[in-house]
């Protein structure tokens, strides 16, 4: 069996990478590692600290992207019946293709170190494809689906509103059914609407019944509908994410734009949310490598008092503790990678929240510590820190976004006390 392409400093790639017997691994996994970490090495890595800057990716990064297959396996499970023609990654067949193929992208496009890259570049494949493919009719996905992974398209899910965030039950943006029933009329606003700047269609929530959960529809929107306005936010980190103010005025969608059936659109959302958070967690497990990796590579060359960072006990302790946090981490993530498609959704839902809840904090705690080794220069953007000081930024999302941490907490403890009928 191949080997992993795989870091020289202890503890920057997970340990199945210096593995031959990993029960989790074929071939077919290692092929991809290879391809993947070459092409971020090549053609993502080098850029995104000026995509950041800028506040957007190229389209000719974009359209790199979609040509290599990455779109149409973000969409995972992946649209078999609509992804005919398109390569996927490694050129492995649509058969071959698992769980583990899906948590190797994940994990490998967050080597860049650069979550607004992470997300823009995405097209809204993994948060716009699988609702369509799950809950749409053949036409919605032959018009939407289709286009989308094959970078013909970019799509972006529109929940959150300026007062409502994880309390996705209480939104208030309203579809009035027309007199004569052939449309819907949009009205409210949406906010930090990720990819919302450059997308083409909108996957809208809005409620058509009670302000309750069993009120809320979702609506497939083209975006250059007349009475939708798009704004660029201006937040801490992500950038290079096109995160989207949209308000939505008088807006008509056509009723076969619904996707799903009338107020089932709170399970839509829901049925996004367990592998977005398993996704979050991923990423941040990356991200917190990223930060360890560069801080680790700083130790060793940085001389203080005569000597090297890195032959104070004191930093060494960091390392270890950050290395702590990372392991245990990694495998509770791999075991759910695993039952991610063997579980029923209600089970998995939670054990996916703790990982997004753990994989989060911990970043936290290891961006600190990165920050801590570089001194100085883990406070500048640009330079030798500038990673570590764009994940210590970046980090604050991950914590907030798909869930708080405090929501998700809450959360976690009910359904588990549901499940266990007490």
């Amino acid at each position: 069996m191949p080997s992993a392409l795989t870091s020289e400093i202890p503890g920057a790639d997970p340990a199945w990478h210096r593995q031959d017997d990993h029960p989790f691994y074929k071939p077919s996994h290692y092929r991809l590692q290879h391809f993947v970490r070459e092409y971020v090495d090549k053609y993502i890595a080098p850029n995104v600290e000026e995509w950041e800057k800028a506040g957007e990716i190229p389209v000719e990064a974009f359209k790199r992207h979609a040509s290599l297959g990455f779109l149409a396996a973000s969409a995972f499970p992946l649209p078999k019946d609509y992804i005919s023609g398109v390569t996927l990654p490694a050129g492995l067949s649509m058969d071959e293709w698992d769980e583990f193929h899906d948590a190797i992208i994940i994990d490998e496009m967050a080597r860049c170190g650069c979550l607004g890259t992470v997300w823009g570049i995405n097209g809204g494949a993994s948060v716009g494809g699988p609702p369509i493919d799950r809950y749409g009719t053949p036409e919605q996905k032959q018009k939407y689906l289709a286009p989308l992974v094959r970078g013909e398209q970019r799509h972006c899910l529109c929940v959150t509103e300026p007062a409502i965030g994880s309390d996705v039950a209480g939104l208030t943006t309203t579809a009035t059914k027309s007199p004569d029933g052939k449309s819907y009329i949009l009205n409210g606003e949406k906010k930090w609407v990720t990819q919302g700047r450059w997308a083409d269609v909108g996957l809208i929530a809005a409620r058509t019944g009670p302000p309750t959960a069993k009120g809320i529809s979702v609506f497939i929107v083209p975006l250059n509908t007349k009475g939708i306005s798009r704004r660029k936010m201006e937040n801490s980190g992500v950038s290079s994410s096109g995160s989207t103010f949209m308000e939505l005025d008088e807006v008509v969608v056509p009723a076969e734009n619904m996707l799903g059936n009338e107020n089932q659109g709170f399970e839509i959302i829901m049925s996004t949310f367990a592998h977005e958070r398993l996704w979050v967690g991923i990423t941040a497990l990356r991200l917190s490598r990223v930060a360890y990796e560069d801080a680790y590579r700083q130790a060793l060359k940085r001389k203080t008092f005569g000597k090297p960072l890195f032959e104070n006990q004191v930093i060494r302790q960091k390392f270890s503790k950050m290395a702590n946090r990372l392991e245990p981490t990694q495998a509770y993530m791999e075991q759910l990678v695993f039952r991610s498609v063997r579980m029923p959704a209600l089970e998995f839902s939670p054990l996916a929240a703790m990982l997004k809840v753990q994989a989060a904090h911990h970043l936290e705690k290891v961006s600190r510590e990165a920050q801590q080794v570089f001194g100085g220069l883990g406070y500048s953007r640009g330079g030798q820190g500038w990673r570590v000081e764009q994940i210590s930024r970046d980090v604050r999302v991950l914590v907030v976004s798909g869930g708080s941490e405090e929501i998700l907490l809450d959360m976690i403890a009910k359904q588990q006390k549901r499940l266990a009928n007490l």
